[in-house]
């Protein structure tokens, strides 16, 4: 199956009707308004980075001017068939010596099931999800390279001995979403300015270095800065190799009707090194100082917080200060600050895995909505998230004391933890607030705005608090430890003002 002509794409038209697969120069040169058509929300925003990727290396739009007119205009026949002429091998799953994201001869002793590229399908922590039954057991040519991209770019290696992919194990991936799949690719295409500027040798670099071309060696070190774009953005760190695929039917996974199915793959470890950070234009990532030396990351899903916590890390550029971290949105999420332009909103896609080493514990995608203005008012935004962030902190430190106590002031502490099981809570109707506001507010005239949001979250903290220690409030030896909690409390929300000017700092000294 050659991705470049073949039908493999899963869509529905976005106006409503039946799933079908398309080719790439069907979505690029139709007019026609589709959206992808996946069981699966990490599927679909793994074939929207597929595509993008793709995109981004046969057709870089020269500058703004162009990118605007690739989203108004499909792609004429012609201009696609002379992105895709150099390439089309390049993008060949069953290729006889360079199968797309494979590596041919992988020797193991046993054939590995489908099942195992759909990330969080096995393994011990499956039964966290909602999965359809025999979801993995043969795929289609399309799913089966979505799969394969995914695995390779977006989740943890499978196990010990194998390699997660460039951006880590479980890395936060943003994208701009669009209308439709056409144009919420061009959308997250960067331009050759921007390119020249954060891919300086991209120009020059060998376009067709590809793993599967050229494969990572048995322990070979790896530079990042020597990593050019197309490898980047296709790398396979693991070795793996489709079988050959069988009989006709169903697809398992997108419920296409298709003539040939895979059923399983090999795969074999091997060990490698990168030293150094490769920057990914599909990920926020963070800078911090440590002994002297500046280390980046991108940044994951690490607790059951919800994703306008990480707003901050999202959208905000920050530059790397003593106390303070660095933060770096994705690039294309940069590119989107030019161009969304005054009068449109930004729809941001966000998704990713949180995971304990290999296990898969949860699969977070959503779309945040930010209303027009946005790109102008990043200050408004992270009051906002610093106004949830401080008053879930005052919630906390009370109700922490409410539990352990305070030997130095003699006050007892009521031995269960109560600030663990609030959180959660805070966090499930704070997203009910700070989710919508930030689509709706009028960022040019906030403060009406901000002032209800502190008046909202104040009376929640005050009501969380009273949920989480009631239980307790009859016990006569917690009688003083829940009036001193409780005017802690208070004393904090008070002084979180309308401006959402409270940090942790003045949080702990009014706790002193």
């Amino acid at each position: 199956m050659r991705l470049l002509i073949d039908p493999w794409i899963p869509v529905r038209p976005a106006a409503g009707g039946a799933s079908e697969h398309i080719t790439l120069q069907q979505l690029l040169c139709d007019p026609q308004q589709r959206l992808l058509s996946l069981p699966r929300d990490d599927m679909e925003l793994a074939a929207s980075q597929l595509l993008i990727s793709i995109v981004q290396i046969l057709w870089p739009p020269g500058d703004l001017n162009q990118l605007v007119a690739r989203l108004v205009k499909p792609l004429s026949p012609e201009e696609f068939l002379a992105g895709i002429e150099d390439y089309i091998a390049d993008f060949d799953l069953s290729h006889p010596h360079y199968p797309f994201m494979q590596v041919k001869g992988v020797m193991a002793k046993d054939v590995t099931g489908m099942d195992k590229l759909m990330v969080g399908l096995t393994g011990s922590t499956c039964c966290a999800f909602v999965n359809q039954p025999g979801q993995g057991e043969a795929l289609c040519a399309g799913c089966s390279a979505i799969a394969l991209f995914n695995q390779a770019s977006n989740a943890p290696g499978f196990g010990g001995g194998f390699k997660s992919g460039l951006r880590g194990g479980t890395p936060i991936t943003t994208l701009v979403q669009q209308p439709c799949l056409r144009t919420t690719v061009w959308a997250n295409v960067l331009t050759q300015q921007n390119l020249d500027k954060h891919y300086p040798q991209w120009q020059t670099q060998d376009k067709h270095d590809f793993t599967w071309r050229q494969p990572i060696t048995s322990n070979q070190q790896i530079y990042a800065h020597h990593i050019g774009l197309a490898r980047g953005l296709f790398w396979q760190p693991a070795h793996i190799e489709l079988l050959a695929p069988g009989s006709g039917g169903t697809c398992s996974a997108c419920g296409g009707e298709v003539t040939q199915r895979y059923h399983g793959f090999l795969k074999a470890k091997f060990n490698f090194t990168v030293t150094d950070f490769w920057l990914h234009p599909h990920s926020p990532s963070v800078m911090q100082s440590k002994k002297g030396q500046t280390e980046q990351r991108y940044i994951g899903f690490s607790t059951e917080a919800p994703c306008w916590t990480q707003i901050g890390r999202l959208l905000i550029r920050h530059q790397l200060e003593q106390k303070q971290e660095g933060r770096r949105p994705a690039l294309v999420v940069e590119q989107a600050r030019e161009l969304v332009g005054d009068a449109n909103r930004l729809y941001l896609s966000i998704g990713g895995y949180r995971n304990n080493q290999a296990a898969i514990l949860e699969r977070r995608h959503e779309v945040m909505v930010f209303n027009q203005g946005w790109e102008r008012h990043l200050n408004v935004i992270n009051e906002i998230v610093q106004a949830g962030d401080s008053y879930r902190l005052a919630l906390r430190k009370a109700l922490y004391i409410f539990a352990e106590g305070m030997r130095e002031k003699g006050i007892k502490g009521a031995g269960v933890a109560v600030h663990l099981k609030a959180e959660p809570r805070y966090y499930r109707q704070t997203n009910l607030i700070i989710t919508p506001l930030l689509a709706t507010i009028n960022y040019q005239q906030p403060q009406a705005a901000l002032n209800k949001l502190h008046r909202q979250l104040f009376e929640l903290c005050q009501r969380l608090f009273d949920d989480a220690t009631l239980p307790y409030s009859h016990q006569p030896e917690l009688i003083l430890t829940l009036a001193f909690t409780r005017r802690i409390l208070n004393k904090n929300l008070f002084a979180l003002n309308a401006q959402g000017e409270q940090t942790d700092d003045v949080i702990k000294q009014t706790i002193n």
